[in-house]
């Protein structure tokens, strides 16, 4: 008897991981909704005051890009949550931090704020080269 290998089938589209498209920051809290790092933060997210810190290069202990989303519940609790999205498999993580990255914070003063600028951009341009003077990067 001769065994022959058979060819795997291709996964039909239907199958395949849908691509996150990410227009603004209602897609970005969509996401965070979905993937949670916690029940409480769930709820203080329908609950409490979210602002939205923009694109960060790099969050560690990630090499990855990343949005930072701080929210604040009904009792005054604080989350700094990170949101990233892995490209090539359209996988999501989220974690929370105790420290912000300032020095990596990627957005720009000069435009209309969007999802990489955050809520606040004078303002976090301040902290990033407050953070860029203070780590040795200047």
């Amino acid at each position: 008897m001769v065994l022959t290998r058979t060819r795997k089938r291709s996964v039909p589209c239907k199958a395949r991981v849908k691509m996150l498209h990410i227009r603004n920051r209602n897609d970005l809290f969509k996401i965070l909704e979905e993937r949670s790092p916690s029940p409480a933060i769930n709820a203080a997210l329908d609950t409490g005051g979210i602002e939205l810190l923009g694109g960060f290069k790099r969050v560690p202990p990630s090499d990855n890009p990343a949005w930072i989303v701080v929210i604040t519940s009904r009792r005054k609790t604080v989350w700094n949550v990170v949101l990233t999205i892995h490209e090539h498999s359209a996988r999501v993580s989220t974690w929370i931090v105790q420290r912000i990255p300032w020095e990596h914070w990627v957005g720009k003063t000069d435009r209309d704020p969007g999802i990489y600028d955050g809520d606040n951009p004078i303002e976090y341009e301040k902290r990033k080269q407050k953070a860029r003077v203070t780590n040795g990067y200047q």
